[in-house]
């Protein structure tokens, strides 16, 4: 199947906006995004992930999902970093506990948590380069 086609399989869902990242280990990332951030994980087979956000939807494909696609080459020569250029923004319930979660599962720490104006954020460095912002409305 090509890039477009596996692309625009679930049209028909009702999320908001949907994210497709490629991983080389699928269940790595989604177990990281659960823990991490609280996303739910609503599918999970060899090759795929199905995650929910905030009405929002990230599908995770492993490389053989898309071996016809352009990118494909490029993405696997080894050491290349996946999420190099995607910064997600995350809100969860406790920036600290969600940093702390990140760091054990092995996340290099790019900002630890600080407040800016009336937020509460960090940023971490998760599996295959993607880096989260994470966030919360800062305690008054």
């Amino acid at each position: 199947m090509g890039g477009g086609e596996a692309g625009l399989r679930d049209v028909g869902d009702d999320a908001k906006l949907g994210i497709v990242l490629w991983t080389t280990d699928v269940p790595a990332l989604a177990r990281f995004f659960k823990a991490v951030a609280g996303l739910t994980v609503e599918a999970l087979h060899p090759g795929f992930a199905s995650l929910r956000v905030n009405g929002s939807r990230i599908d995770l494909h492993s490389d053989e999902a898309y071996r016809g696609h352009p990118w494909f080459d490029a993405l696997t020569r080894e050491g290349v970093a996946r999420g190099i250029g995607t910064e997600l923004h995350l809100r969860v319930a406790n920036v600290d506990a969600a940093y702390d979660a990140a760091l054990r599962l092995g996340a290099l720490a790019v900002e630890a948590p600080c407040d800016v104006d009336d937020t509460r954020g960090c940023q971490v460095m998760g599996p295959d380069g993607f880096l989260l912002s994470l966030w919360q409305p800062a305690s008054l």
